[in-house]
């Protein structure tokens, strides 16, 4: 089955009404389906917090979300001590956060693709062919 690893500013887009939401939805569908596995680091939960909290929803509104990627059934696991190395790799030739190297880095580790939103990301990284906009998909 197909490993794909979606990361915050995908993710987020199931609970706001923005731009490429709709394709965050068929995402989820074909995960819920068993045509995909969606795969993210534990960071997303973090991530996810600052992002709807930064929206102004509610303490209990963040909780029900974080249920929800939960029964959902979305992969979010911690990294590998590979993944770390992979991470200080991409930091330093790449020059991208840490934050966003966890998800580069468990995409390559999984020889999946990375769904990101974060056309600032995609950027960065243009000889990552496996880094694609969530309209790609």
């Amino acid at each position: 089955m197909e490993q794909v690893v979606l990361d915050t500013s995908v993710v987020a887009k199931l609970f706001l009404k923005e731009e490429w939401s709709d394709r965050t939805l068929k995402l989820k569908d074909r995960h819920i389906e068993g045509e995909m596995e969606i795969v993210a680091p534990s960071l997303l939960k973090y991530e996810l917090i600052n992002a709807l909290r930064s929206k102004h929803f509610t303490r209990s509104e963040i909780k029900d979300a974080l249920e929800v990627i939960k029964d959902y059934g979305f992969v979010v696991v911690d990294p590998e001590d590979s993944v770390f190395d992979d991470m200080a790799e991409l930091v330093s030739e790449y020059r991208v956060s840490a934050y966003d190297a966890a998800f580069v880095a468990m995409a390559r580790n999984l020889d999946a693709k990375l769904c990101t939103a974060d056309q600032n990301l995609i950027d960065k990284v243009p000889k990552l062919k496996f880094v694609k906009h969530i309209k790609e998909f």
